[in-house]
């Protein structure tokens, strides 16, 4: 490794925009994984969240003033709209990827509640 006084000043500028972008996805799967509690799902869900960011239009990116933010709002709904829909799919019980029920049951109450927020 390169002494940090012997690096010239450009240089630094990719190894920060990469640490950003690094750390930004695995805030994301960190959310996405405790929100689904599957680390595949988690993975689906953070590509759904940056493929629904790369597929919209640049106006629409433009008009957004916190991208992280709307990423992480966008990821809870993905998340939110998985553990409903995986609920239906089980009868009403909840169930994890593989199919099994899911022991810790049904969604709780406190993420129905990022059902209502506004999509930005």
């Amino acid at each position: 490794m390169v002494p940090e006084s012997r690096r010239s000043p450009r240089s630094s500028a990719l190894p920060s925009t990469f640490c950003a972008v690094v750390a930004e996805r695995r805030l994301l799967s960190n959310l996405a994984y405790c929100l689904l509690d599957s680390v595949g799902a988690a993975e689906v869900a953070v590509q759904e969240t940056y493929t629904r960011w790369y597929t919209m239009p640049d106006e629409e990116q433009e008009r957004i003033d916190r991208p992280l933010t709307w990423l992480v709002g966008t990821l809870v709904r993905i998340c939110v709209d998985r553990r409903d829909s995986s609920s239906r799919h089980a009868g009403g019980r909840a169930v994890d990827p593989a199919g099994r029920p899911d022991p810790a049951g049904p969604t709780p109450r406190r993420f129905r509640a990022w059902r209502e927020v506004p999509k930005l």
